[in-house]
């Protein structure tokens, strides 16, 4: 059984390996059935080893950098910190790199995780955003410290987003409501249901991305926890997706 999901809008340019996992196909028992990913929810770490080993086996990977996440707005460049300094996994909700063959990851039950291709640089970056990193900026702060680190412009990125919570399942108080539609437009919301996917699209079109630059998967992780993990969904007790983003060696 695979494992991941691949990213195709971003997989066909030749330039990354982009992907998701799902939940199925590994050795977690419930409520992490089966493939959780995450060290820090606590599942059974012999259990989540073998499963990064049976994803490294079916992607190709050998290495994987990633945060400790902390619904910010901070950036790490990968590029400028030791590889030890990364194994240690430092507080940050995004990851930018221009070194090929260096696989940046995020950890996600129902956040956004957000894609980011420089195709000219290239440059890649990937951001964890729940609804205090959209309130944040991430994908914008993302790609602003792109801009400032490689010389990166938004008009050429392609940006996916992937599985996540969508507004037919995440209803909201009203003080959230209120905030999001202040920032980013009325379109967020639908009754008292909030579209993180509509909130982060506006901001980057507000900074100049082209729309049609901008994908979206269709999948609700509430409503497909036979695919995915919701935290929501599953009452906060549950395994993580892994999304991930690597320049080819080769193009």
């Amino acid at each position: 059984m695979k494992t991941y999901h691949t990213i195709q809008e971003l997989e066909a340019t030749g330039i990354v390996a982009a992907g998701i996992t799902s939940r199925r196909g590994g050795v977690s028992r419930a409520p992490y059935t089966s493939l959780n990913l995450a060290e820090h929810v606590g599942d059974d770490a012999d259990a989540v080893a073998t499963n990064r080993e049976i994803f490294f086996q079916q992607s190709g990977l050998t290495d994987l950098y990633y945060c400790q996440q902390i619904h910010s707005d901070r950036v790490i460049d990968a590029d400028c910190t030791a590889n030890e300094t990364l194994k240690q996994h430092p507080e940050a909700d995004a990851l930018i790199s221009t070194q090929r063959g260096v696989p940046l990851g995020i950890f996600t039950a129902d956040c956004v995780p957000i894609f980011i291709l420089d195709i000219a640089t290239p440059a890649i970056g990937i951001a964890h955003a729940g609804w205090r990193g959209t309130l944040a900026r991430i994908a914008v702060n993302t790609l602003a410290r792109m801009q400032n680190r490689f010389g990166t412009l938004v008009t050429n990125c392609q940006i996916h987003l992937g599985p996540s919570i969508q507004k037919c399942c995440y209803t909201v108080s009203t003080e959230l409501l209120e905030q999001f539609t202040g920032h980013f437009g009325s379109t967020v919301r639908d009754g008292t249901n909030l579209s993180l996917q509509t909130a982060n699209v506006n901001q980057l079109i507000e900074i100049g991305l082209p729309v049609a630059s901008i994908s979206v998967s269709p999948f609700c992780t509430a409503c497909r926890t036979d695919l995915f993990y919701s935290h929501r969904a599953e009452s906060g007790r549950t395994g993580r997706m892994l999304s991930f983003i690597q320049l080819n060696t080769k193009n």
